[in-house]
């Protein structure tokens, strides 16, 4: 296996963001991460990249204990987070963005990768000496995607990258990850989106209050609605409600309310958009 976590917890405070959590991904798998806002998607993701500290339990990587070790280290050993694009340095060009990405790299390096986020994503290409501040929402998205790509990862840990996007733009992504991306790397893709990730994913799991309460191959499951009805019927299970599908028919459950917490106890300041 490429990726092992093993009975992983994180709290903050009295609160238990991650429970107890086992999971193993082989190299080159697309593992999709369902759950409703505040059910532990996003803290995993986290403590897998070195973004918040762990509680409890072990993560290897490459057969490496990578549990301890700070997330730059994590970074040059190929494991990169891609958070939503609001995490754009929004004064710096669309270049300087993607020059962080390989901030670990020679300038040589850098020039190489650089050429190849832009053949990747040519649309970056034509605004890199732009500001991030006035590309549209799917551009910044992909400077998000692309900035990641700078560091040459081998395991890419996406955190809702079809948030608010048009579909045009979801497409265009999803082409990314089915073809070149899952060709370099091993992705855990956390999503709302569950029409989206079915396209791509190979196994999927589902999180709930912080604990893994299922998982599964791709293959059981032939379109959304039954992914929607295996969702519906383990949350149920679980003790905890059901996702309000008849409202948001590709969601999962409701945004969290503005002023209240992140999964991983910041503050909410609005409402992602």
């Amino acid at each position: 296996m490429d990726l092992k976590v093993k009975n992983l917890s994180v709290r903050f405070g009295q609160v238990r963001a991650v429970d107890s959590v086992t999971l193993a991904v082989r190299r080159g798998e697309i593992v999709a991460v369902f759950g409703a806002n505040g059910s532990g998607k996003t803290t995993f993701l986290k403590a897998i990249a070195g973004l918040v500290p762990v509680s409890e339990g072990r993560i290897s990587y490459h057969g490496e204990d990578i549990t301890r070790l700070p997330a730059h280290e994590r970074v040059a050993r190929g494991v990169h987070y891609v958070s939503d694009r609001a995490r754009v340095a929004l004064r710096m060009t669309v270049r300087e963005n993607l020059d962080v990405g390989g901030y670990l790299r020679t300038a040589a390096q850098r020039e190489s990768s650089r050429g190849n986020v832009y053949g990747l994503l040519p649309a970056l290409k034509e605004k890199e000496r732009e500001l991030a501040g006035v590309l549209s929402g799917g551009e910044r998205q992909m400077l998000v995607i692309g900035r990641a790509l700078m560091g040459n990862p081998s395991l890419l840990l996406f955190d809702e990258p079809f948030l608010g996007l048009s579909l045009e733009v979801r497409d265009r992504i999803l082409s990314l990850i089915e073809g070149t991306l899952k060709t370099r790397a091993t992705i855990l893709l956390a999503e709302h989106d569950l029409g989206a990730a079915r396209r791509v994913l190979d196994r999927y799991c589902i999180f709930l209050n912080g604990a893994l309460i299922h998982q599964a191959k791709g293959s059981d499951i032939t379109d959304e609605e039954k992914l929607r009805a295996v969702f519906r019927r383990f949350y149920q299970s679980g003790g905890g409600a059901g996702p309000r599908t008849e409202d948001r028919p590709s969601a999962i459950g409701p945004a969290p309310a503005k002023g209240g917490r992140q999964e991983d106890g910041s503050e909410i300041k609005g409402e992602k958009r």
